[in-house]
């Protein structure tokens, strides 16, 4: 008689994994939990723990830092050029929203990129593309003003592609070179290579208050304002270019495609708590911070010279290191999901109170800023660390890099909907 044989059920092509969490259930603190799709892989990168451990942080944190001195830099600018060339309506639109057109691009382009190629190749790609927009905003923008803001919005597209791909680069490459298993260790990793975006958005009010005592004239002024930006693209392209990928990479066996991506229920499920709370976080926090000078204004009143409007805003800035030094350790304390809920519920809670008080104490400056400076503080303390780390931390390495480049490109639209 024959015999009846199963067919042998295939394994998910994406996650083999059956104990990586979903977004959901990353909530409580989790210090034993492993990443065991990866575990022998993250072992065998343990030799190279010390230097390469070190060169892999300091090169995630400074493309960190380019991210938002680019997005972050074009506010001031346009204040320094405002005298010089005249800004209609749709230059404010045009210039910051361009880059986030851009980012979005390179975020799908280069997360993608990313787990096709390596880590370390596509970040050497997307931060050269960065450095290139970025010196050329400054440098070849000239005529009149129609023209000078023509081509510092076309360049700054090609900048937004180069620090868009930052995003999923770096945090994945954060993670899987962190020479541990342990999700909390790799979170800390993450979230320590975040955390010099704040002092990236602050850094370009710094560096103009340099720049108005020591240059001339404005024109000298935004143009080293915006050609700066590449500084740091070089260095990550120096120091990455001959890196080895980490094992988690050259392990992760064959490339996913799109298709089954989206067909995996899982992938999807995740993608609404990953690129879903991203969007909606860009939305108040892009929203608030790319008008910081302007909202500063409207506190103190529209008169203020270009120092004082950089004063201001350094501290208004500043407001975001305690925040992220706070949040990195409620994360590592009580969990990636209890951060987020208690981040937004932050936010909204501030958001409240500010838009109670700004009428009745539209005649008093004081108090209003300092209202301001707490909402700042929330925008940083919760979310805008958890939505970076999340995707790291839920992912598998076949796609981890392009997840996370969705789930960001996911955040820019929201950029777009809140400038």
């Amino acid at each position: 008689p024959s015999v009846r044989t199963a067919k042998p059920r295939l394994a998910n092509p994406i996650v083999e994994d059956k104990k990586r969490p979903t977004w959901l259930a990353v909530g409580s603190r989790m210090p034993s939990m492993e990443y065991s799709d990866s575990e022998a892989d993250v072992k065998g990168d343990r030799r190279f723990s010390g230097e390469k451990k070190e060169k892999s942080i300091w090169v995630s944190s400074l493309s960190n830092f380019s991210v938002q001195y680019n997005f972050s830099v074009i506010a001031i600018t346009l204040k320094v050029m405002a005298d010089k060339y005249p800004q209609n309506d749709w230059v404010k639109e045009l210039l910051k929203g361009v880059v986030f057109a851009g980012a979005i691009t390179g975020q799908l382009v280069m997360g993608y990129v990313g787990d096709l190629i390596g880590r370390n190749k596509a970040l050497c790609l997307t931060v050269s593309l960065a450095g290139i927009g970025a010196l050329a905003s400054g440098l070849t923008a000239w005529g009149d003003h129609y023209a000078v803001y023509g081509v510092i919005a076309a360049t700054r597209f090609i900048l937004g592609v180069g620090v868009g791909g930052v995003y999923p680069l770096s945090a994945t490459k954060a993670a899987e070179e962190s020479g541990s298993t342990d999700v909390q260790k790799r979170n800390l990793r993450v979230s320590l290579a975040f955390f010099w975006q704040t002092p990236g958005a602050l850094f370009p009010y710094v560096f103009a208050l340099i720049l108005l005592f020591i240059l001339p004239t404005a024109e000298s002024q935004f143009r080293v304002l915006l050609a700066a930006g590449c500084i740091p693209s070089f260095f990550i392209l120096w120091a990455t270019m001959n890196e080895e990928e980490s094992s988690e990479f050259r392990n992760k066996g064959d490339q996913i495609s799109t298709m089954e991506i989206l067909r995996d229920r899982k992938m999807m499920f995740n993608l609404l708590g990953t690129g879903g709370c991203w969007m909606i976080y860009d939305i108040v926090y892009y929203g608030t911070s790319l008008f910081s000078p302007t909202i500063v204004g409207k506190i103190f009143g529209s008169g203020d010279n270009l120092v004082k409007q950089c004063w201001q805003n350094i501290v208004v800035q500043s407001a975001g290191i305690p925040a992220l030094v706070c949040g990195i350790y409620v994360q590592q304390r009580f969990g990636t999901r209890n951060l987020q809920i208690a981040g937004f519920l932050a936010i909204a809670a501030a958001f409240f109170v500010l838009g109670l008080l700004f009428d009745p104490l539209k005649d008093s400056p004081g108090p209003l800023f300092f209202f301001y400076i707490v909402l700042m503080f929330m925008l940083n303390w919760g979310p805008n660390i958890t939505t970076f780390i999340l995707p790291a931390e839920v992912y598998p390495p076949k796609v981890r890099s392009t997840m996370n480049g969705i789930s960001a490109a996911l955040g820019k639209v929201g950029a777009i909907i809140g400038k």
